[in-house]
């Protein structure tokens, strides 16, 4: 555990989107008052964590606590036991935490254990399945914290009608924050593509515990990525190319489907505004394309940013029937006429601001 800077508020991290959200919160906070910025290390490769320090600009964080790789309940345990002792090393009197993750989860433990009260971004964000790594750590976050900070009305919602004991705030997602303040930085496109390759083209990420831990049909998967009516471009997350690996599957381009090495967060912006269509399983990814008018298709029974599929603008491909339906729905999205949506959904980009006052109104409630 590095770093010696004591604060009124920390804010706790340890994902690659959630590195991408914290740098616009932590500037807002920082401009009301000392923060300590806490990398739990949750995701450690360099393209997926330090890479995206340098390109969005920020200082690197002021602890890192280096937890690695491990089971939920390993990562949870030591992410929880290192944030306990650096939060009592520091006068800190609110925690900041982000998303849905073991580190979301574990510093909100510390925190609230310690009395310290919670701060969390993307509060009331709800999928069907109660049980999935993810909705655990969201719910259990949203039942303890102090302020629900909601991304969009609809989230806020659902924290109403959940009645939970903190203020429920509609603040709007940090995600379009980042995504309108880092636009003008993306490198061109064509700098980006596989040899061979040229508009139109799909661009693929896929790395969710649902199709990871059936390498098999993740495999299948692949293929069908390989002979879809357009080339597609797949940056391959550690997690995937292990979980081919595990299966004896081959983890190397096929067909018309070129896979390259993780890339940054403005190559990928750059892919997904460049794209025909984006094919993913990520949640940021969900709302970037939303935000930048490329239609999507998610390999998933559901998604907690319901909005997306309600505006037309995603559509739901179950992991287990994508090796049969990936290529006939992308061939009907390529082949439709461009759409446009209201891409307002998830507030005006400047959700950090209003996360950072609400933050310094809870920082004063506690002196």
């Amino acid at each position: 555990m590095s770093g010696r800077r004591t604060g009124l508020v920390a804010l706790c991290y340890g994902t690659r989107p959630q590195t991408i959200k914290a740098a616009v919160v932590r500037r807002e906070l920082q401009a009301l008052g000392p923060v300590v910025a806490v990398d739990t290390g949750q995701h450690y490769d360099f393209e997926l964590n330090a890479l995206l320090y340098r390109q969005l600009g920020v200082e690197p964080p002021d602890c890192f606590l280096e937890v690695g790789s491990g089971s939920h309940a390993s990562q949870t345990a030591a992410i929880l036991v290192r944030c306990e002792e650096l939060l009592r090393l520091r006068d800190v009197r609110v925690v900041v935490v982000i998303g849905d993750t073991n580190s979301t989860l574990a510093a909100c433990l510390a925190a609230v254990k310690l009395r310290i009260p919670v701060a969390h971004v993307e509060a009331g964000l709800r999928a069907a399945d109660a049980l999935m790594a993810e909705e655990i750590n969201r719910r259990v976050v949203d039942a303890v914290a102090s302020l629900l900070c909601a991304p969009s009305g609809l989230s806020a919602e659902r924290l109403e009608r959940e009645s939970p004991a903190g203020r429920i705030l509609v603040t709007g997602d940090v995600a379009r924050d980042v995504l309108r303040e880092q636009l003008d930085r993306i490198p061109p496109v064509a700098s980006l593509l596989p040899p061979g390759v040229r508009p139109p083209y799909a661009y693929v990420t896929l790395h969710r515990a649902e199709l990871t831990e059936t390498p098999a049909r993740l495999s299948a998967i692949i293929d069908e990525l390989g002979v879809l009516p357009v080339p597609a471009v797949f940056p391959m997350h550690p997690r995937t190319r292990a979980a081919l690996e595990r299966g004896g599957f081959p983890t190397g381009s096929r067909g018309r489907l070129t896979i390259t090495p993780p890339v940054g967060y403005h190559e990928s912006l750059a892919l997904t505004q460049g794209a025909r269509l984006v094919i993913t399983d990520s949640g940021g990814l969900q709302r970037e394309a939303y935000w930048l008018g490329v239609p999507c298709l998610t390999l998933r029974a559901e998604t907690e940013w319901h909005e997306t599929t309600a505006l037309g603008a995603n559509v739901l491909v179950p992991p287990d029937t994508a090796p049969f339906e990936l290529r006939s729905s992308c061939e009907r999205l390529v082949g439709a006429a461009p759409t446009s949506w209201d891409r307002s959904a998830y507030g005006d980009g400047h959700a950090g601001r209003r996360i950072a006052a609400a933050v310094a109104a809870l920082v004063q409630g506690t002196a």
